[in-house]
């Protein structure tokens, strides 16, 4: 296979001269390699990354379930929904991000939060929404919301994302947790406020709990939003495609005493979610246009897809959405000697785009491959750049890489892949017109005499 994926491979072999505008040393033959590589149209299942849906290549599968869902009795825990979504998400080589709520205008019957915390007597407010309007929730029948100040639920609900935590922190097959547990849908709205110290509180819940897994704050909560981003969060956006979600964001009123919230997705992920299905976008008169632009520019991380189905002529930005979701790494060009001695040094120089809307968050490396004739691994290198730091635009790496002595004489292939410091993690896909080979991108060869 490796042999196949290299006759596919086409590269620009240059001879330059000593003074040459090449960054590399001159050695050996004096030759200088140049390969070239052009961008793909290709929609790829990055980790971390993209539509949580099966309508694009995906790795996240989001669920959304109740707190009584867990725990119908007060201290014992079922699992089952959670270990069953991360079963059916392997089997794909995903993983699974969650919610956790306490009250939902959909939920099918009286309660999302348990009976049981009622019957030990905390407070609670009765509510009776939902009807025409598939977004305000689903049969107009009674549902209870619990008093969110109520010391019976603090205490409770904190022994409950304590055991969660226990349960799950530590596990590779989470990719992130919405900090939820607040509000109608856990999205941090409610007719019935809890004071600001109460709702950090239940921040506190998840920061406690969860010291691993990455998290994200619903934003609709701008009280709490710039207490949760301190707290290392990032930012969920439910609700896109209407006007006044798009209005009222970075730089409103509304955010203006929220500090750091535009520069957020430097260092943690963006979430957002459709305020409906495209039709409903169009019945209220809002532009889906305007929503995927919305996105794109406040560096969209992870869509949840509920935007049903849309019209093909809509589907290019569909498209377009999933293909720059995260980050979109494209090698545009390598230089290097042709030949270089054993024991001396290779100069490699590289220009790299990232054409995304935002950023990868997860720990990777830039590492080289050398393989012999018989596509043997001979040794690898670990550059020194850091992908945390490939924000949107180009950039250019340098690497001096030094040839070990003990290498035999011949031509080796050069490769390279963006691969996750540990090790069972998937590596990352680059958005390049060469064959990807068991996670290996063959992007050169190299003489060593």
């Amino acid at each position: 296979m490796l042999s196949i994926a290299i006759a596919f491979l086409i590269i620009t072999v240059s001879f330059c001269q000593q003074g040459s505008n090449s960054d590399a040393s001159i050695r050996g033959n004096g030759k200088i390699v140049t390969a070239r590589f052009n961008e793909t149209d290709s929609i790829y299942a990055n980790p971390g990354q993209g539509w949580m849906s099966s309508r694009f290549p995906s790795t996240i599968k989001y669920i959304r379930l109740g707190w009584a869902d867990f725990e119908p009795v007060r201290g014992k825990y079922d699992w089952s929904k959670i270990d069953n979504a991360i079963s059916s998400a392997k089997q794909k080589g995903g993983k699974v991000a969650i919610r956790i709520m306490t009250c939902s205008p959909h939920s099918s019957g009286y309660y999302t939060s348990p009976k049981w915390l009622f019957d030990e007597g905390c407070k609670s407010f009765e509510y009776l929404v939902g009807g025409d309007d598939p977004t305000s929730g689903g049969a107009r029948i009674p549902r209870i919301e619990p008093d969110y100040s109520d010391p019976i639920y603090l205490l409770r609900h904190g022994e409950f994302i304590k055991a969660l935590g226990e349960k799950y922190d530590e596990s590779s097959d989470i990719e992130f947790l919405d900090i939820g547990s607040y509000g109608y849908w856990g999205e941090w709205h409610t007719p019935n406020p809890a004071p600001v110290s109460v709702r950090k509180k239940i921040v506190d819940m998840y920061i406690q709990a969860f010291r691993k897994t990455p998290l994200v704050f619903m934003s609709d909560d701008a009280e709490v939003l710039g207490y949760a981003i301190d707290k290392g969060a990032g930012i969920r956006r439910d609700g896109v495609g209407s006007r006044w979600h798009e209005q009222n964001w970075i730089g409103s009123a509304k955010y203006s005493a929220v500090k750091g919230m535009e520069d957020v997705w430097k260092h943690s992920p963006i979430v957002f979610e459709w305020y409906g299905n495209y039709d409903y976008l169009l019945k209220r008169g809002w532009s889906f246009d305007s929503a995927i632009v919305f996105m794109l520019n406040n560096h969209v991380t992870v869509i949840n897809d509920n935007i049903g189905s849309v019209p093909s002529d809509k589907m290019p930005q569909i498209e377009r959405l999933s293909r720059l979701a995260g980050a979109r790494f494209i090698l545009n060009e390598i230089t290097h000697e042709e030949s270089v001695g054993k024991g001396s040094a290779l100069t490699i120089n590289m220009n790299w785009s990232n054409k995304g809307a935002g950023k990868v968050y997860k720990p990777y490396l830039l590492r080289f491959f050398f393989l012999d004739s018989g596509n043997k691994i001979v040794f690898t290198y670990d550059s020194g750049a850091d992908p945390l730091s490939w924000l949107p635009g180009d950039f250019n790496i340098k690497e001096t890489i030094k040839i070990p002595s003990t290498v035999s004489q011949g031509s080796y292939r050069l490769a390279i892949a963006l691969v996750n410091k540990k090790d069972y993690q998937p590596s990352f896909h680059l958005a390049i017109d060469v064959p990807e080979t068991n996670g290996l991108y063959f992007i050169s060869n190299v003489r060593i005499f």
